[in-house]
């Protein structure tokens, strides 16, 4: 009997160390860790992991596509009026174009960023957009809580 407890002890402690030490691997899926990203902004180079401890919207989107264009702006809006960050990366062939959005759509423009077409592919992999241009929820630890968030789910975190 006092084995048999033994062996039982032990792999419950070995089972609570073990998974102190166990994270979800990063994927572009909800209830993963997600990917991660660096854009270039206008106060330079923003990490994804640098916003950890606080909720992130994170979307891809272009001009080209008026629904990814017409979500990133209110997206930009809601997460501002939420005291959210918004990480939004512009798919665009003309990064001159996406300036002048900026400015036209009156976006935030703190962690607004273009995407060279090099990136593009590799981007729209490891985030897995199913569609091309998309949005993540991101937790305080880093986890995709939710694809393509309406404000109206920002408004209740």
């Amino acid at each position: 009997m006092s084995k048999s407890l033994f062996t039982i002890a032990t792999l419950a402690i070995l089972l609570v160390f073990t998974s102190a030490y166990y994270t979800t691997p990063a994927d572009g899926r909800v209830g993963y860790q997600a990917p991660s990203l660096t854009v270039d902004s206008e106060n330079g180079a923003l990490s994804l992991s640098q916003l950890r401890g606080e909720y992130v919207v994170v979307t891809f989107w272009s001009s080209a596509q008026p629904e990814s264009r017409i979500s990133n702006m209110t997206l930009d809006r809601a997460s501002h009026q939420h005291g959210l960050k918004h990480v939004s990366v512009n798919m665009d062939e003309s990064e001159a174009l996406f300036q002048q959005l900026i400015t036209v759509d009156q976006l935030h423009s703190q962690w607004q960023s273009h995407c060279d077409l090099a990136s593009q592919d590799k981007l729209r992999r490891i985030w897995r957009q199913e569609s091309e241009y998309c949005s993540f929820l991101i937790n305080p630890e880093g986890q995709i809580i939710q694809k393509d968030p309406t404000p109206q789910d920002l408004a209740k975190l």
